[in-house]
């Protein structure tokens, strides 16, 4: 019962903040344009910065807990691979092949990992975190990158490599991780006058994230998705993270680590996957219900989860 009032907790104030947005859109509280003009303040400013701060803070931590990079990073790359050659023959229209790849291998780790694992096994499970949160943020909005790209419903020419590299170099994500990492490595300290209010902006992120996500939710164009929306969340909350215990167990991981990696597995779709659907030319109404429904979802899956390993005694 703690590990599901834990989830819940989790999950509650995302929901709330999402409520929030959509009832200030359905009130008239805020405008089309207000939220047009705060999404792009959001993905261009404020989700990078918050990058920045996430991983410049890592290098602050232990880096002796390395043995869940690789791992990790084949994981994610075999659910990218397995998504790219599955949803094109099911989805037709190549902005909604965008988005449902990205709600299936891109999970909420940036705001799930740290508390959930730490909720387990505390200060030892976040030196993993820490460590992964460093490499799995960068992967994971490189790949957003490359695969939005590609599927892109804003070009009007053929998809070339070169124009794939410039949106790589382009991307506020991109700039924000990699200023996180050179600002980190070099140990590079900002004065508090300024770190205060970098750390008070990045903060809002994935609230105002949420809200605007919330904004542009409609129920009724969830009829138009529904097959989509339930496919993408099925695979993120069941196939993707029993797939990958299963195979993680098998390969000797427990306890401490199975942890972080069911963390890493299991948790909903990132919220930061709307954002980018809506700038980058996919489908930003069917990335938003897919984490609105993942998120939902995860409290009791994650629950079971949890509860099953530890049942089966590897958690």
């Amino acid at each position: 019962m703690s590990d599901f009032i834990f989830s819940i907790n989790v999950v509650a104030p995302l929901f709330i903040l999402m409520a929030a947005g959509y009832s200030a859109r359905q009130f008239n509280l805020v405008s089309d344009k207000f939220m047009s003009e705060v999404n792009r303040f959001v993905f261009n400013f404020l989700i990078p910065l918050m990058l920045f701060q996430s991983i410049r803070d890592i290098f602050h931590s232990d880096f002796s807990k390395t043995s869940l990079v690789f791992p990790s990073i084949a994981g994610v790359t075999v659910v990218i691979l397995v998504s790219l050659c599955i949803v094109p023959l099911f989805v037709k229209r190549s902005g909604q092949r965008g988005s449902m790849i990205q709600g299936i291998y891109r999970s909420n780790f940036l705001i799930y990992g740290m508390p959930l694992a730490t909720g387990m096994y505390g200060q030892e499970a976040a030196q993993y975190i820490a460590v992964l949160l460093g490499i799995i943020t960068p992967f994971y909005n490189i790949a957003a990158v490359i695969i939005l790209s590609f599927f892109s419903e804003k070009r009007d020419k053929r998809f070339s490599l070169l124009q794939m590299a410039l949106d790589i170099v382009r991307n506020p994500l991109i700039i924000g991780c990699a200023a996180g990492l050179l600002f980190g490595a070099l140990r590079i300290e900002l004065p508090s006058a300024v770190n205060n209010p970098i750390n008070d902006l990045s903060a809002s992120a994935s609230s105002l994230a949420l809200f605007l996500m919330g904004g542009e939710f409609k129920f009724r164009s969830l009829n138009n998705n529904l097959w989509k929306v339930f496919s993408a969340t099925a695979a993120r909350l069941i196939i993707v993270p029993l797939a990958a215990m299963i195979v993680f167990i098998s390969m000797g991981f427990r306890t401490i680590e199975l942890s972080v990696l069911l963390c890493i597995f299991a948790a909903p779709t990132a919220v930061n996957s709307y954002i980018m659907a809506d700038n980058m030319g996919c489908d930003s109404e069917l990335s938003g219900q897919i984490v609105v429904l993942s998120s939902a979802g995860s409290i009791l899956s994650i629950f079971l989860f949890v509860f099953v390993l530890k049942s089966i005694g590897v958690l």
